[in-house]
């Protein structure tokens, strides 16, 4: 039965209800007035009020079954109403999911964000492939890897160069690295080619040149702990007190030099300290920046890390 053939019916019931009297629960009175007869008899095709009136107020035709329904209904119109709607309404279907969201776009864009790092880190004319111009240097920023120290070194050197060395400060190329990595928003962190060696117990470049752990080249640190500058030596022609007054005048907590941990003993430039060098855990994966190397022939096979 359709959705608008059962509200007429039940209109018409309401209807027969109002003039129901003092028929029981259940039945319903003849629009002659002379009888009762029960709900379960309307619209059954039979005469059952001898005047046709059970039949004459049905649009449609409904089965003894349904009618049954319709007679259990509450002794309300309103009740009657609201069951016949929720009996007849469809069920609620659930909404399909949405569909998953488009990210090609977004893929691309990242695409074309990699290929500008790309060529600004591993390209330039006047340096071999997968090397670019820093300074005086061909440096391969090899951003894309993340390794350890010893692995850094092994991949520097399968593409003929080695962990970049920065033994001096006054070539300039230190701080030509630094503005370099700032020009590109850089934001990895790379191992260079210095460590500390136990058998020197000394900070050295590859080469075995000593590090200078002061300025320009480390971070200054935060620490916890309270420690007094120290000053080696005295300057010619100022007072004999002036080390001791600076040991002990004042409480800093800021660190340049190395920590004295055993297990940071590589050197990292790192995003976190503006790209000054770090001592790092050498098993730390970062990434190889290399310096080529032409007048060296270059294998896998390394020196002893330390």
């Amino acid at each position: 039965m359709g959705r608008g053939a059962c509200v007429a019916l039940v209109l018409a019931v309401a209807l027969f209800w109002e003039a129901s009297g003092s028929c029981e629960t259940g039945y319903i009175r003849c629009a002659n007035g002379d009888r009762c007869v029960k709900l379960g008899y309307l619209c059954d095709g039979d005469n059952d009020c001898g005047d046709m009136s059970d039949e004459n107020i049905c649009s449609v035709r409904r089965t003894n079954r349904q009618l049954r329904q319709v007679g259990s209904l509450s002794t309300t119109t309103t009740e009657m109403m609201t069951t016949t709607f929720e009996t007849t309404l469809p069920p609620t279907t659930t909404s399909p999911p949405p569909p998953p969201p488009n990210n090609v776009e977004e893929s691309e864009a990242m695409g074309q964000k990699f290929a500008q790092t790309f060529n600004d880190t591993l390209h330039h004319p006047r340096c071999p492939k997968l090397y670019t111009s820093v300074g005086t240097k061909c440096l391969s920023l090899l951003y894309f890897v993340k390794v350890g120290w010893g692995e850094a070194r092994a991949l520097c050197s399968a593409i003929g160069g080695e962990l970049a060395l920065y033994p001096s400060a006054s070539d300039g190329e230190f701080a030509a690295l630094l503005k370099y990595l700032r020009e590109i928003r850089m934001t990895t962190d790379f191992w260079v080619g210095g460590r500390y060696t136990k058998d020197t117990e000394a900070w050295t470049w590859l080469d075995d040149a000593l590090m200078d752990l002061g300025s320009p080249y480390w971070a200054v640190r935060h620490t916890d702990r309270c420690s007094s500058r120290q000053q080696e030596s005295v300057p010619d022609g100022k007072p004999d007190d002036v080390a001791y007054w600076t040991n002990t005048s004042a409480c800093y907590h800021y660190e340049q030099a190395p920590r004295r941990d055993w297990h940071e003993l590589c050197a990292a430039v790192t995003f976190r300290h503006y790209f000054y060098i770090s001592d790092e855990d050498c098993l730390s994966v970062k990434s190889p920046l290399c310096e080529h190397v032409p007048s060296t022939a270059h294998d896998l096979t390394l020196a002893a890390s330390p």
